[in-house]
């Protein structure tokens, strides 16, 4: 049984933290329509609304400014603990699919997910920009504040991705925010004037740009910050004790992606 206890801090970041994929993700499950995961709601008093918001730099976005739609993926538990279309359990959907989110905000329906054995309801989410030049995919779990079970397990130490619910006659309440460490909106121009090489990178990176000297910053996915500084044509920045993975680099409004080896 789901018990809450006495609420604590909820999305305390700007950055939400990924986690791993795990082994219940299917692909090519289907869009989600009227908002409601499939099944549905059965259960009224496990009924689940969250309002999905996205955010870029703790400022939220309006999607319908961006060119590209803003999905994401969903699956979680259904009130027994169990995943669909795993384990030998029937090939369909149940508590999984895609949904498309809008404007400022979008209201998503489900049952509150049950207790996967040992760990805490969680539902697990990877969003994405579905045309985009650089590689934005966010593949976290979500839980819910109060949760007796998150102490004992390793989502104790992400309280940015608690959810606080509020309690109504129709169920649970609550919101989530896609904290991005990206500008979204922001493209890459065929004619920018610098670049970093070599791209993968392992040791060294190099500044090649026809114009002044400016600032660069270098973050990771986690929004983490790893170099911040003025550099000129040809500067190099020593990266060889920094972890392998994707990182955004900006100068002057624009943005490029770095692999680092």
């Amino acid at each position: 049984m789901l018990v809450f206890t006495t609420p604590l801090l909820a999305q305390v970041n700007c950055v939400t933290t990924p986690d791993q994929l795990g082994p219940y993700f299917i692909e090519n499950a289907p869009i989600i329509t009227n908002d409601t995961l499939a099944p549905g709601v059965n259960d009224t008093a496990r009924a689940l609304q969250l309002t999905f918001y996205v955010s870029s730099n703790c400022d939220t976005v309006d999607l319908d400014t961006l060119a590209s739609t803003y999905m994401v993926e969903l699956w979680h538990a259904n009130t027994l603990g169990e995943y669909s279309n795993v384990d030998g359990n029937p090939n369909d959907f149940a508590y999984r699919g895609k949904l498309e989110l809008s404007g400022k905000s979008t209201i998503f329906h489900t049952e509150l997910p049950g207790i996967y054995p040992y760990r805490p309801s969680h539902i697990h989410l990877k969003s994405y920009l579905t045309d985009a030049w650089f590689t934005d995919t966010l593949v976290t779990q979500v839980y819910f504040e109060g949760d007796s079970l998150i102490p004992f397990d390793v989502a104790n130490t992400f309280p940015e991705r608690w959810i606080r619910l509020d309690t109504t006659a129709k169920g649970f309440t609550g919101g989530f925010a896609f904290g991005l460490a990206l500008h979204i909106g922001m493209k890459e121009r065929d004619d920018t004037p610098w670049t970093c090489f070599p791209n993968p990178a392992k040791n060294t990176l190099t500044l090649k740009t026809t114009g002044s000297i400016r600032a660069i910053q270098i973050i990771d996915m986690r929004g983490s910050v790893h170099f911040e500084g003025d550099l000129a044509d040809g500067g190099t920045i020593d990266i060889s004790d920094w972890p392998r993975g994707s990182y955004i680099v900006r100068r002057d409004g624009t943005a490029q992606l770095l692999l680092v080896q």
